[in-house]
């Protein structure tokens, strides 16, 4: 009996340190105290007390709801550890082990992974032996493990170091429980209980599958493999995976030759990525693995290959022969003699082909070390590559990092002899015979050489391919002239002597076509000629000077050169009849003021039987013709061009701004093309860029061109506007272009003051909307069409906000609306640093207060007020206008002295206003960095209740109060406590008081222990004279009921009297108590309250 007594009231104790530890860990705000009380927790009830895990299993998992990541760490601890003490406490608890291993911190996802290793293997074997007995949570509870186990397979790629290590050790235990374990595997102690498929009764059952099992840990294994030998591994993920890989080949010997095949290969091939220190971290790290096989019994029939590794890893053979200990050594030398003594054909077969494969790769060895060789392999096996690469040699490829070294060519010559078996009975590769070429490739071999050896005269050929071209053409019933007949002589051939009857012989039409025929053959010519520079020429020249817009070939691709000499031979006519007409013009100016005509100038004037000024005149005439001609060819040509280019799908060769910034000169039409092409939603990078290099090269032009890109800054399309406004920008910096951008904004800004939009920005609206609008009033893209690039030029220029001041001021309220909801970001490129800002602060214009709070606020809406602006806000609000909104935005610059002084008019703004202030003052605004408040939380509660009752009503006042209650996470039991405690102390009590009191009590029930202390200490300051107070006492009492009696009880019977008058529930709950206290406790209370309290 004494030790059951014991016992129990050591778990009462331990209850109660629980009890205790938790709730300090729930009211606690730091981590590190949370942290510790919830480890005690940890140890009391799954250590020492495991019977009290059910108990408290809920209020230990509520802190998965936790902020702190390591706190939340802690759960998934305390979910592993109680899983191994009691295996079915994961059907509790699955829900939230979920939660966890999804979370958004990484350092919780990782823990999770981890957690998992334990969770999967132990659940999988307890599902297993009770396959018999399960219910449906248990299988619904199984099947969420199988998803979070594919979950974290999956997250091989992962793009966090981390949990990829977590995930390859997770695998591990993948592929041990979903494989065999057989008699020869070294299994450590502490794993000796875990599950594996040979564990497994029955094939097959409702949920295990044992041949689909055993696949699904060969494809982990692949996987791993995979990922282990892949180019991009971290030096932490090949570690890890090394030591992964060796544990599953010492516990599954059947895996163990792949293991060392893909150590070899890491060897063969490091990831270029790992600096010098990894690559020897790795290979420490293997040397270790390969070691601990070396001294197991796992050697046996792989000491060849153990022994290769150690020695590409620097081992010494004393340092093999020490690690491989000598009884192994002789059991496998047994072990082979009795395979050769009692081995069939079949294995003697085997070992004379594993010595012709040896001698093979040492021959092959020896021909790869020979360059000639290699050269002609490379050559031989090229014409068998695709044209482009596929997307699988693009993913797989990894360089050699040891192109050249012996070990690189031996592991060649092996991948080269297990592709084309034994070389030994066939002939040398790497060479060719002559007689291994079949007929037709010794014919072409031989034509080859002839070509490359004889130097061949084509001059017989040449004349044969003439005289039969001649046969055709000659007609057989006419006989030639009999001075053909005779010798040539020396007389120069004239072209002329020739063409001179051509006109004669044919008519318009064959001309036509003989030319056009003409024309295409010589503009095929490209690859014929390209490589003689006189025939180029001839070429272009024939071509410039016989083109039409007729016949002009449509690929301007392939032609480009002779598009851009078309136009500037059309413009160079353009510009000589110009040139004639000026010079012209200067003549009659000469003959008119009776002035001397140069000779060379009177030869275009002279003409029998008429007067010069006649003869002027008619020139001019036809040369008036000639340019109209001129321009309009010119035009069309240009036109037509950039239409060919610009309608092209394919811009990537950028031919459209090659040719227009290449062209002599620009017309109206072409401009208006530009236009249209800078609004091609998939071309418009390329134009708008090609527009913007015109504007800076074309002096001549720059003004049409500027107007165009200047238009595109006022549309509502963002993306034309704001790559238009970037090209502004660049532009603005350049003293040439500055004055022209800045009076085009300023001009359409000054549209704002007008009453009705006028016509231009309604016109360019509705050509970009395509929809009819009230031309007698301003709309919002109207308003912004006009503030674009004013507002974008701002933080480059900043005395432009003065201009947009006066704008604000004489602007009707729709715009002024506009300009404040769009002011943001320039106010925020140009920063609180600026002196043109600080200026319009302290000294704005009148009727543009608005304008400057918006400033203000915009300037602190993310980042704290500077000192600056701190003072400039001061001397506003101190000397000029005493608004307390513009306090606002620098509470947190001002002393504490002003923000509690300020309180009564700022409580007194609407409510979203007066929300503002309190997440400024109490920190809460995401959007500001965290910042040490001038007022604590605690500070601005006590300070609203010692508001003046003339200087604020009391309903604003409650009103303000409840706004601080809303913000749980700053006023939090702890808080709360500490203002009750000190608005105790003020003298007299302030009239709230007690209303703070219910409303903490309202939200945080565990503070009634403290209210009743609060409240004995009011009794000693009789609260009964203040009204007010005296009815929110009573209020409370009846609030905390349970335990009202140990303040009742401490009043006098006059006011105990009036609290049963106010409250007679009380008096019933008092009589209760005092019936159910022993006399001892009753002989405490005074007669006279005892007498009220019985009173009927």
């Amino acid at each position: 009996m004494e030790v059951d007594e014991e016992k129990n009231v050591s778990v009462d104790e331990t209850l109660e340190k629980i009890a205790e530890l938790l709730n300090e860990a729930s009211i606690s705000l730091k981590d590190s105290v949370r942290l510790s009380n919830l480890k005690n927790v940890q140890e009391l009830i799954v250590h020492k007390n495991p019977e009290l895990l059910d108990n408290f299993l809920d209020e230990i998992l509520q802190f998965q709801l936790d902020k702190s990541g390591e706190v939340k760490k802690f759960v998934v601890s305390f979910i592993e550890e109680a899983c191994k003490k009691d295996f079915e406490t994961i059907f509790k608890v699955i829900d939230n082990f979920r939660y966890l291993l999804f979370d958004e911190n990484v350092g919780v996802q990782k823990r999770s992974y981890l957690a998992m290793i334990n969770i999967y293997k132990n659940t999988l074997k307890w599902i297993v032996r009770h396959q018999s007995q399960l219910e449906e949570h248990h299988k619904q509870t199984w099947y969420t493990i199988l998803d979070m186990k594919n979950h974290i397979a999956a997250q091989l790629d992962s793009d966090n170091d981390g949990i990829r290590t977590c995930c390859i050790k997770f695998l591990e235990i993948l592929i041990l429980c979903m494989s065999e374990r057989l008699k020869e595997s070294i299994v450590p102690h502490v794993n000796r209980s875990d599950f594996s498929v040979d564990q497994l009764e029955q094939d097959e059952s409702e949920l295990f599958n044992r041949d689909e099992m055993k696949e699904e840990g060969r494809y982990h294994l692949k996987k791993l493999l995979e990922y282990t030998l892949s180019n991009h591994i971290s030096s932490v993920n090949l570690i890890t995976s090394i030591c992964v890989l060796s544990n599953v080949a010492k516990q599954r010997p059947e895996f163990i030759n792949t293991v060392l095949e893909t150590f070899s290969k890491i060897l063969a091939n490091m990831p270029p990525t790992l600096g010098k220190s990894q690559v020897n971290a790795v290979k420490k790290q293997m040397k270790l693995q390969i070691q601990s096989i070396c001294k197991s019994s796992l050697c046996i029939g792989f000491v060849t290959e153990l022994t290769a590794l150690l020695n590409e890893l620097g081992c010494s053979n004393n340092e093999i022969n020490r690690l491989i200990p000598k009884n192994l050594i002789a059991e496998s030398n047994k072990k082979r003699m009795n395979q050769t003594q009692n081995g069939s054909e079949s294995k003697k077969a085997k070992l004379g082909a594993d010595k012709n494969q040896e001698k093979s790769v040492e021959t092959l060895v020896e021909k790869l070390r020979n360059k000639e060789n290699v050269a002609d392999l490379v050559l031989v096996t090229m014409t068998n590559l695709p044209d482009s690469m596929t997307s699988k040699f693009t993913q797989e490829y990894k360089p050699i990092s040891n192109a050249g070294a012996n070990q690189q060519i031996r592991q060649l010559a092996q991948m080269m002899v297990s592709y084309m078996g034994d070389l030994s009975s066939s002939q040398s590769i790497l060479t060719v015979d002559d007689e291994d070429l079949d007929d037709e490739e010794d014919e072409e071999l031989k034509f080859k050489m002839k070509i490359k050896s004889e130097k061949i005269d084509y001059s017989e050929s040449t004349k044969t391919s003439f005289n039969r071209q001649q046969s055709l053409t000659t007609t057989p019933t006419k006989t030639l002239p009999s001075n053909l007949n005779k010798p040539a002589s020396n007389k120069t051939f004239k072209l002329n002597d020739v063409t001179n009857n051509v006109a004669t012989k044919f008519n318009q039409e064959q001309i036509r076509d003989l030319f056009n025929k003409t024309y295409t053959r010589i503009l095929d010519s490209d690859e014929i000629i390209s490589k003689n520079k006189e025939a180029c020429l001839v070429r272009k020249k024939t071509l410039i000077e016989s083109t039409t817009i007729d016949t002009y070939d449509q690929n301007v691709k392939k032609r480009l050169d002779l598009a851009l000499i078309w136009m500037f031979n059309s413009y160079i006519k353009l510009k000589s009849a110009l040139h004639k007409r000026n010079s012209l013009k200067y003549t009659r100016y000469k003959l008119e003021n009776g002035l001397d005509v140069k000779e060379e100038e009177e030869e275009d004037i002279i003409e029998v039987g008429k007067d010069r000024m006649e003869i002027i005149e008619k020139n001019e005439r036809i040369l008036h013709s000639e340019i109209e001609f001129c321009e309009t060819e010119y035009d069309k040509i240009l036109i037509m061009i950039l239409k060919n280019l610009q309608e092209r799908k394919d811009q990537k060769d950028m031919l459209f701004s090659k040719f227009i910034t290449q062209v002599p000169h620009l017309t109206e039409k072409s401009f208006e093309l530009l236009k249209e092409a800078c609004k091609d939603k998939e071309k418009y990078l390329f134009n708008m860029s090609t527009l913007s290099e015109l504007i800076i090269t074309r002096s001549k032009q720059r003004n049409q061109l500027i107007q165009i890109l200047l238009y595109f800054t006022g549309l509502s399309n963002q993306i034309l506007r704001e790559n238009a406004c970037a090209i502004c920008l660049n532009l603005y910096e350049r003293s040439q272009f500055s004055q022209v951008i800045e009076e085009y904004a300023f001009t359409r800004l000054k549209f704002l003051n007008e009453p009705t939009p006028p016509s231009e920005i309604i016109n360019e609206v509705v050509d970009e909307s395509q929809e009819l609008l009230d031309t007698s009033s301003w709309n919002e893209d109207m308003i912004k069409s006009c503030l674009y690039l004013y507002l974008n030029l701002m933080p480059v220029n900043h005395k432009l906000i003065n201009g947009l001041t006066d704008v604000y001021i004489g602007a009707i309220s729709e715009i002024k609306r506009v300009i404040l909801k769009t002011l943001e970001e320039p106010i925020k490129k140009m920063g609180m640093e600026s002196q043109e800002l600080l200026k319009l602060i302290q000294d704005f214009p009148p009727n543009s207060e608005t304008l400057v709070l918006r400033i203000i606020h915009i300037l602190t809406e993310k980042t704290h007020p500077s000192i600056d602006l701190i003072n400039k806000v001061r001397f506003l609000y101190s000397s000029k206008l005493p608004d307390v909104r513009f306090l606002i935005p620098i509470l947190n610059g001002l002393t504490k002295a002003e923000i509690i002084s300020s309180l009564p008019q700022l409580i007194k703004l609407s409510t979203a206003v007066v929300k503002e202030v309190f997440n400024r003052l109490l920190g809460m605004n995401t959007n500001v960095p965290v910042h040490k408040s001038p007022v604590s939380p605690s500070e601005l509660l006590v300070a609203l209740h010692q508001i003046e009752p003339s200087s604020c009503d009391l309903k604003t006042v409650i009103n303000a109060t409840s706004l601080c209650f809303a913000e749980k996470q700053v006023y939090n039991q702890e808080v709360l406590a500490n203002v009750i405690q000190q608005l105790i102390e003020i003298n007299p009590i302030p009239t709230l008081y007690m209303r703070t009191v219910i409303q903490s009590l309202t939200i945080y029930p565990k503070l009634s222990s403290f209210v009743v202390s609060m409240m004995q200490r009011l009794i000693g300051k009789q609260i009964w004279k203040n009204a007010k107070v005296w009815e929110g006492f009573i209020k409370c009492c009846q609030r905390i009921k349970p335990i009202s009696h140990q303040v009742l009880l401490k009043l006098q019977p006059p006011q105990l009297k009036e609290v049963f008058q106010s409250a007679p529930d009380l008096k019933e709950h008092l009589s209760h108590y005092v019936q159910s206290i022993t006399p001892l406790e009753r002989a405490q209370i005074t007669t006279e309250t005892l007498e009220l309290i019985e009173q009927s």
